[in-house]
């Protein structure tokens, strides 16, 4: 906690992160989201992971709070008496003499002066708490309206990031790599009618549209697909609480979206493989059960919809 680690150590560190998240190896591979974005809240749109160079100026600031407030401890003792000579720790020039951990120590009091307020809530508490801290200096920005579609989502993990990047329009769809320069046709690969997107994939494709009003006349709800968007509000606006409609909807959404990219995928890169797309639908609601499966408040409710 007291190093302060070199901005070429925290982008190789970063860089092995990135890569374990996108393909679970550590060798390099292009992020379909930049990392600032992804170690956002997920409130505005990330997937909480630490940003590492934020969180190693935070642990150099608890030094300093250590430093400020913790007179009896032996290491701030030596501190006061060999560096700071009994100034006080705000006012004191750095010391030519320290070292390059100290001095580092000693440039993180502009950050405590410029989040003063945070920093004197906790000196009443008479507590430093890393993830205030931390919470107080990472870059805000305007939180997205489908977040709680990601919070507390009990579907498989591959699921719930294949739904956060479609949320974001990041998956690889035809229209978007043809976007980028990497094909040339854009339309859909099952039924040739459509530049493929997710929207058409979801809704408009006279082949996949059946799956998710197959899945949402399974759970019983009465609702016609309109677009991608539009699903998008419905849903966020739909699942808001803690039922059982409102759990089941979420998982039942970032399953049906991982689901059907997949056989997109398998679609196009192993077409001897495909199944129908009613086996796609039966293990969409498998995995509903499962998942869903998991809160005993809800076990009796799957089981009358699995009659």
């Amino acid at each position: 906690m007291c190093f302060p680690l070199p901005k070429a150590v925290i982008h190789k560190i970063e860089a092995i992160c990135r890569a374990f998240v996108w393909t679970g190896k550590d060798k390099g591979h292009k992020s379909p989201v930049a990392w600032h974005q992804v170690c956002r809240p997920i409130k505005q749109g990330g997937m909480n992971i630490i940003n590492m160079g934020i969180w190693n100026q935070v642990a150099l600031l608890k030094c300093l709070w250590n430093i400020a407030m913790k007179l009896d401890n032996l290491w701030v003792k030596w501190v006061h008496l060999y560096y700071l000579k009994r100034n006080n720790i705000w006012t004191a020039s750095t010391p030519t003499t320290c070292t390059w951990i100290m001095r580092a120590i000693f440039e993180r009091r502009s950050d405590a002066q410029e989040h003063h307020q945070i920093w004197l809530q906790m000196q009443n508490i008479g507590k430093f708490s890393m993830k205030r801290m931390y919470d107080c200096i990472i870059p805000t920005v305007p939180n997205v309206s489908w977040s709680s579609l990601i919070q507390h989502n009990q579907a498989r993990p591959r699921s719930v990031v294949c739904l956060w990047l479609a949320c974001q329009d990041r998956l690889a769809t035809k229209v978007r790599l043809k976007r980028l320069g990497l094909l040339q046709s854009e339309h859909c690969s099952f039924c040739n009618e459509a530049p493929e997107d997710f929207n058409h994939l979801l809704i408009e494709c006279r082949i996949c549209s059946v799956v998710w009003k197959e899945i949402l006349q399974w759970l019983q709800v009465r609702h016609t697909p309109r677009n991608w968007l539009e699903e998008i509000k419905w849903l966020t606006s739909s699942s808001r609480g803690k039922g059982f409609v409102q759990s089941m909807l979420k998982i039942s959404i970032a399953e049906t979206v991982y689901a059907l990219w997949s056989y997109r995928n398998t679609n196009i890169f192993d077409r001897n493989n495909v199944d129908n797309i009613n086996s796609v639908v039966r293990r969409i609601i498998d995995m509903i059960v499962q998942r869903g499966w998991m809160k005993p408040k809800h076990r009796s409710k799957l089981a009358v919809l699995m009659l």
